[in-house]
Order: C-alpha cells, then structure tokens, then sequence
C-alpha cells in the first residue's frame, strides 16, 4: 500500500493556478518555516492541551530539538514522539475523545455511572486489548472484572488504539436513550432510531444521511465537476458513503439502532458494569422491513450487528490499509477520516472538509488522506496521527510578514492562498479552562462531573459540549467574554474543582527569599507564566500594571504586605481576558531572556530534567546534560540515528 506523504510542499500549484491532482503530486512544505520554540508551543498545546509554564520550557524543548537536529535526527519527531508518551497526553486526549464521540454530560441520556468516574482499570492497558480481541458476549475475566467506559476511554489512549473503544461505544450509547409520552410505541421507536443513528453519523462518521444523496463521494478524480477550478467535492475514499448508505433510505438505515426488544436485556457487552444491558436476539423489532448499513443487516438487526460491522470493516482496514475494498471497510475508513479530521481541526482550528464530510480541495485532500493513512497504519494510533498532525508542515508557518510566505487553501478553502493569519481562532473551551488551571495552580473542571458543573453557566457560554441537542460550539460572543471575566477576571480559584496550589503565592514565596526581588520582576514572572510574554511593551503598559497591582514596579518585595499577593492575582486575572490568551494560532513572541524569579519545579534545569527523560528515554544512545540555562544532547557510539 502506498502512503500518502504529509510533506505536503505548499510550492506549487499546477498550470493557471490550479492545485494539482493526487496523481500529479501534491508536495507541501512550509514557505516561511516557524522557530523551533514556536514548534514547542504548537507541541505542548496539542499534545499535553495547555500553554507552557513559561518561556523556560520553551526553551528546553527547542533546545533539544537543536541538539537531536545537530546529531543526524529529526528533532522535532523525536520530542513530539516524547511528549505524546507523557501522561498529560492520555487525561488531554481522554478529555479529547469524550467530545469527539458525544457523550452526554448532563440531562436524560447521561450515563454517571458508566462514563463517570474512572476507576483503577483505566491504568490497565489490558482492559482495551480484551475489548479489542473479543466479542461483545465475552465476558472480562477477574482481573479486568466490573470495567465501565470510564475506564475504556483512558484504557484505550494507554494501549494506543482506538478500535476497541470505538467498537464498545457504539453499543454503550444505547445505554439511556430518549423517552416520550402520548405517543404511539411504533413512532417512539422510530424517534429514538433517528436520534440514535443521528448522533452516530456525527460522532463516528461526519455525515448527514439527507446530505449523501448528492455528495456520496461518487465518480472520478475529482468528482462533480469536470474542472477543477469549479470543483467542491474531492473525497479521499471514492464510493465510501455509497457503500455505507446503500439507497439511503431511513429506516433501513437507522435500522441497526433498534431500542425495543434490545435495551433492557440480560447481556452486559464485555461483562461491563453500569453501562446498560441488552438482548442479541432478534425479537421486538416495532417498524420491521429491511436494514442496510454497511451492507445488509439481518432482520430484527441492533447495535451489536453494528459493532460486528464495524469490527470486521476496522480488522480489514487494519490488514489492507486505508483503501481497502467492501462495505465494512468503507465505514472504517469513514470512520478514520472522520477521526483524523478532528485531530487536524484541534491542530489547526478549521477542519478539512465541508459541512457534506468532503474536502473543498486537492490541497485538503492530500492532508486528510494522510493523516488518516497514518492512524490507520499505526494500528489506530491516536498518538501517531496526533504527532503527525503537530509536525505536518503546513502548520509550520511564521508571521506572514516575516518573509511573505503563503500557503495553499488549506485552512481557508474559498481563499486563493492562506496564511498564518488563517489559523488564529477563539481557543477550545478545555484548553482555555485547562491553560489557565495550569498556569496559576487550579484543579481543571470535570470532564463528566458527577454532581454537575460548579460553573455551568460558563460552561455553556464557552461551548462546551452538554448533549446532542447542546453539542457546543467555538464562537466568540459578549455573552462567553463575561461569563469568562466573572469566573477569572479576579485571578482567585474559580473552584472548578478540589483547591490547587495557588502558584502566585509560590511566586511570591520565592520572592520574600530574596532581598532584592522587585514588584517589576514578580509581575513579569506571572507575565510569563501566563502569556510567556517576558518584557512590558511601553512605559503606558508599566503605569497600568503599577495600578493594578497596586504597588510601585520599583518597590522591593519585601518591603510589601500581604496584599501584592491579591495585586498579583488581578493582574493574572486581566492577563487571563487578553487576547494572546483567549485566541489560539500564534506563539509567543520572541524574547531576549527569561524573568529571574522563577518556582524551583519551573526552573530551566528542573523542565530540563523532566522533559529529556520523557522525550529522550528509549533513543538508543542518547546522551543528555541540563544545566542552569542549556541543555546538552550527545551520543554514545552506536547510537540510532
């Protein structure tokens, strides 16, 4: 099988502007390559989904790309891979994938008890490989025993393959549907199939069954339009949603995702605990006729001959590839495609495809056929297709103005060329709460939370998603901007959670040890650690923070009370409502050297330490040295390169 290759060139176009074909070579590479620190904060944001800790860790992280580049290897690979083995990748994508697949958190369809609360067999990576390796009528033996979807969520993350979690979720979503009254038993079944089968095709495959009737992927290289100029379907997979929707008539359709005669059995799948049970066999069907998804289903079909279709198509995509033939791997690999698009709309704040599922363009076709090829080649790897994602080089662009590179429409598809500009968006409603939990010292909120949100107000206003009939959004209005200034314009713990460990009183801390410290160099240290901004702009600048802080910049520390503490938090708190922090698509700008009071577990040594032993443990070979302010990378003879 071949690969599509990711180097996309943005240098060229073909003949009067048009973007070529696949089979005319789509070569992408960055007209106006970004830093290596500005590759660190694009790294840290996607795959641990936070801000760094400061321009430290920056740093660190460029440093040993620097020193990894210098010996033969491809720094940048080498670090990504690094950071995606840490833990703060598994809880940032677990928090990923619960959107991602619509679990609902509050209302009639939540399931507490089944994607609640995580319990200690999501550290077991054994629990996804015998999702993996079974059917739904195996039962998990003792060890692996009284497992929910919590645990599978993380479970799935650690063994780096999402196939099982894939497969159990679609049977799980069945575990509380909708209810209604007055309302005829043949009609309510028919609802609640809809409702199922609606959340699915936007969960799993990107798809509206009203929309394939015209955009089915059908046809040549391109398709719907002869010129490609005047084309706007360019699908990866020719045929796919053909293959899935068959005629595309609904009740066939959303046959498989019968609830009468199928939820409230005796079977609990894989011997789950409060996840819900239901009957594999083939009585109660309400509506009759026949159904078709990915091929015919059997009469009376449910959600486990679902599962069973989409076990077979994603074994089959596992051994042939992304282009693999037939009715089952068609859906696999809508499924592939969908996944990959999410990742590159968390990397890139804009997807790559339409409202129909399809890309605009060549350009984005080449893009989401390899991302897709690599998750899929990985073994359903959410960590390669991340990492993929974070060193694709069409993300690696610098300011347009720095040397006037522009790329393909691949952010922007109905622009002629695309910028940095085009990737600036408002940020994702978790790593604007998570960001800022980290950068002074709180508990984050609750993905599912268990007695509701503490905040919910700011919840929904900041889009976060709630059930299908809230399923968020990324919007910027007055209405999210003052409910985000209320909860931390203070820069006091909002209580999303448990209390964390106020990091400007730490600051602070450090402050009073030293006799010389100033007010200037506290307020540049939370400067730092929330915007990774290290100087103020202008004496206007400096008179405001002065005012905020309530403290003259001059003034040594401890000639301070108590209250510098509170000053300091306002002005994180104000810090907190800027736009280089609510906006995402652009790093930090570049700095002449680091503030000089720093906590002992920021400073460049200690990041140092943490990250080289992450990011380097496992290369044959390597070396490394942290010292105050550099990192060394060596090599030892024989080393992999």
């Amino acid at each position: 099988m071949r690969r599509w290759w990711l180097a996309l060139g943005l240098v060229g176009c073909g003949e009067d502007g048009v973007a070529p074909g696949r089979d005319e070579g789509t070569a992408i590479a960055s007209p106006c390559p970004g830093s290596d620190e500005a590759f660190a904060f694009r790294a840290l944001r996607l795959l641990h989904g936070r801000r760094p800790e400061g321009v430290r860790e920056l740093a660190v992280l460029a440093g040993l790309v620097r020193g990894l580049d210098a010996a033969g290897l491809h720094g940048r690979e080498v670090v990504a891979r690094g950071l995606a083995r840490d833990e703060a990748f598994v809880m940032r994508w677990r928090s990923f994938l619960l959107d991602q697949l619509r679990v609902p958190r509050v209302g009639a369809t939540v399931q507490l008890e089944c994607h609640g609360r995580a319990g200690v067999l999501a550290g077991d990576a054994r629990l996804a490989a015998f999702v993996r390796d079974h059917g739904p009528e195996d039962v998990a033996p003792d060890g692996l025993a009284g497992w929910t979807m919590a645990d599978l969520f993380v479970s799935s993350v650690r063994l780096d393959d999402l196939s099982p979690l894939l497969r159990a979720q679609l049977v799980a979503r069945e575990g509380r549907v909708v209810g209604g009254n007055n309302v005829e038993a043949a009609a309510l079944e028919r609802a609640q199939r809809v409702h199922l089968g609606r959340g699915f095709e936007a969960a799993y495959l990107g798809r509206r069954l009203e929309c394939v009737g015209c955009h089915d992927g059908g046809g040549g290289t391109p398709v719907d339009h002869a010129d490609p100029r005047l084309d706007r379907s360019w699908p990866v997979l020719i045929d796919a949603e053909r293959a899935v929707y068959g005629a595309g008539d609904e009740d066939a359709v959303y046959a498989g995702f019968r609830v009468h005669g199928f939820v409230g059995g005796s079977l609990r799948p894989w011997g789950w605990s409060g996840c819900g049970e239901v009957s594999p066999g083939r009585a109660g069907d309400l509506i009759g006729g026949d159904g078709a998804f990915a091929g015919a289903l059997p009469a009376g079909a449910h959600a486990l001959d679902l599962e069973g279709r989409l076990r077979s198509g994603l074994e089959e995509v596992r051994a042939d590839g992304l282009m693999a033939e037939g009715e089952a791997a068609a859906l696999a690999g809508l499924v592939a495609l969908h996944l990959a698009d999410a990742v590159w709309r968390e990397a890139a704040g804009s997807g790559l495809v339409l409202a129909h599922g399809l890309p605009r363009n060549a350009w984005q076709r080449e893009v989401l056929g390899g991302l897709a090829e690599v998750f899929v080649d990985e073994g359903y790897s959410l960590r390669a297709l991340a990492v993929a994602a974070v060193l694709h080089p069409a993300l690696d662009l610098a300011e347009a103005r720095a040397c006037g590179g522009v790329s393909p429409p691949i952010f922007d598809p109905f622009a002629p060329d695309n910028d940095v500009g085009d990737t600036v968006r408002r940020e994702s409603t978790w790593l604007l709460i998570d960001s800022a939990a980290h950068a002074l010292g709180w508990a984050s909120a609750e993905r599912v939370p268990l007695f509701g949100w503490t905040d919910e107000r700011l919840m929904r206003s900041l889009g976060a998603y709630f059930d299908d009939s809230e399923p968020g959004h990324r919007g910027i209005d007055v209405i999210q901007a003052l409910a985000w200034e209320a909860s931390v314009g203070a820069g006091e713990d909002p209580g999303w959670g448990a209390p964390g460990e106020d990091h400007v009183a730490k600051l602070v801390a450090v402050a009073r040890t030293d006799a010389d410290a100033t007010v200037e160099e506290l307020a540049l240290a939370v400067l730092d650690r929330v915007l990774q901004v290290t100087e103020f702009s202008g004496e206007d600048q400096r008179a405001a923070v002065e005012a905020l802080i309530g403290a003259p910049l001059a003034a040594r520390v401890a000639t301070q009370g108590d209250e510098i503490a509170a000053g300091l938090r306002r002005f994180a708190g104000a810090l907190l409502n800027t736009p280089q922090f609510l906006l995402a698509g652009v790093g930090p700008p570049v700095w002449r050297g680091a503030p000089r009071l720093v906590v002992a577990d920021a400073s460049f040594k200690k990041l140092c330490e943490r990250h080289a032993e992450a990011v380097l443990r496992g290369t044959s070979g390597v070396t490394w040295v942290c010292h105050a302010d550099r990192v060394e990378v060596g090599f030892t003879q024989g080393a992999r390169r």
